[in-house]
């Protein structure tokens, strides 16, 4: 807690070492005002935007390396444990070290809202019911969200093996261990945190405002810039989708598209803009989004290579040569115009800083997803209209409609679309594992097999954590 109180900038870490300074708080202190209750929550969501989280491995970085997303051959000179990753060493040291830290981290955050939660229990009487309600909820997700991601990276696929056992459910705050416990079990924690979240924000701010039509960016993401009864409802969805329940997946996706809380971006009033009013990260499809003004100079040492006053870096990390050809070499599709940069083919998606109108961030859930999720639901299930939903995805994207229209849908159809639109997202990676299909890369084809799709447990978590 103290680490996520640092990092919202109450104190400097340094400053805690002092004796009762006049920036700092203890813990009763912090949370004895409604106030104080807001502050710890800011700090769980400026942990979650750190770079070793979503800042970058969780999105741009370490998952999208593993998803074959940059260029395969020029990863052996530059970012070295980035190009054991690309291999799927786990193994070796540097990767290893990132891995724990994500583990580490991850586990850290969740410590974090269950200590909120703890106080929650003992003050709850003294705050407001509302904002009670609302931090209940907004922690309740995001203990969903982070166990989410966590169970996809360290276990197996829940439909192919379900009993396995997976990573603990932490529920309380203390240093306690948590068992671990089956990935269905945690599956099941999971629904069952979102179902509670849901219930909690179910007078969430967000239902008496229509984020994409204020003017003012910075007030829109008062209700998406951090956790919302929309984005429980979609990362329900993902779930169901990933455990095959196509019915209900496609039930929750419905609901947030038919919300009217959100719009496929407009390509006349975001794209066809002067360049400081640009939406290059189309937030008005946004569902839940994290601010960081560090993600521009992550994602500027990343994809442009460091510069400073002295020294100017050629460790520059590409994308995949075939990146025309992954966007059929259609300058129309708006995501590769403004995404990336002409014959470098560097991601420059968050790093372009002349954007004054949309502060930067990550986008962690958006409503396209929604449409695939409905596609492929419809599609599962047989249903007649699962391309058209694919379709108006598309048409958001590509003005032309003799090249935005797919004529057929199938998985392979799904997948080719999935890497258009999230590239530099950190999705791709667990999609491939969720639908046991081969990683695509210019090269090669990387079978899907646990050796891949599974992380490694921490050394530390091995010999104390508690696994049968």
């Amino acid at each position: 807690m103290i680490a996520g109180v640092c990092m919202f900038g109450l104190a400097s870490c340094n400053d805690w070492l002092k004796v009762e300074p006049e920036t700092s708080v203890d813990e009763e202190k912090l949370f004895s005002t409604e106030q104080g209750f807001k502050d710890a929550m800011a700090g769980v969501y400026a942990d979650m935007s750190s770079a070793n989280l979503y800042g970058q491995e969780l999105t741009f970085g370490l998952l999208d390396v593993l998803a074959q997303v940059y260029d395969y051959e020029t990863m052996a000179t530059v970012y070295h444990e980035y190009h054991y990753a690309k291999d799927y060493h786990y193994d070796n040291s540097g990767v290893r070290s990132r891995v724990t830290s994500i583990w580490n981290n991850m586990y850290g955050v969740i410590a974090e809202v269950n200590n909120i939660l703890r106080w929650l229990d003992k003050k709850a009487s003294s705050l407001p019911a509302a904002t009670a309600r609302q931090i209940k909820g907004e922690c309740l997700f995001v203990r969903a969200y982070l166990h989410y991601d966590l169970l996809r990276m360290f276990a197996p696929d829940v439909k192919l093996d379900p009993q396995s056992t997976a990573i603990p459910y932490v529920e309380t705050f203390g240093v306690k261990s948590t068992p671990a416990i089956s990935v269905k079990s945690v599956i099941d924690k999971i629904k069952g945190d979102l179902k509670m979240a849901k219930q909690e924000l179910e007078n969430d701010p967000i239902k008496n405002a229509v984020p994409f039509e204020i003017v003012n960016k910075t007030d829109a993401d008062r209700y998406v810039a951090r956790a919302n009864y929309y984005a429980a409802e979609a990362l329900l969805a993902r779930v169901l989708l990933d455990e095959g329940q196509y019915e209900e997946s496609l039930r929750s996706a419905g609901n947030v598209i038919q919300s009217g809380k959100f719009r496929l971006v407009d390509i006349n009033s975001s794209i066809n803009v002067q360049p400081d009013s640009l939406d290059i990260l189309f937030n008005d499809e946004h569902i839940f989004s994290l601010r960081n003004k560090e993600i521009l100079t992550n994602a500027r040492n990343l994809h442009l290579g460091k510069v400073t006053q002295t020294t100017s870096s050629g460790a520059a990390l590409p994308l995949t040569t075939d990146i025309n050809d992954l966007f059929d070499n259609n300058n129309d599709d708006i995501r590769f115009s403004t995404w990336v940069k002409p014959q470098s083919k560097y991601l420059v998606k968050y790093t372009n800083e002349d954007i004054k109108r949309f502060y930067p961030k990550q986008v962690l859930i958006k409503l396209s997803e929604m449409y695939l999720i409905a596609a492929e639901c419809k599609m599962r299930l047989g249903q007649n209209d699962a391309l058209e939903s694919l379709n108006i995805l598309r048409r958001s994207r590509i003005p032309n409609s003799t090249t935005s229209d797919k004529t057929s849908i199938n998985q392979d159809v799904l997948i080719a679309e999935m890497r258009r639109e999230f590239i530099g997202e950190g999705q791709l990676f667990y999609e491939y594992k969720r639908l046991n299909s081969p990683i695509l890369n210019i090269l090669i084809q990387i079978e899907p097999n646990n050796s891949v799709f599974v992380f490694p447990l921490p050394e530390a978590e091995k010999e104390y954590g508690i696994y049968q």
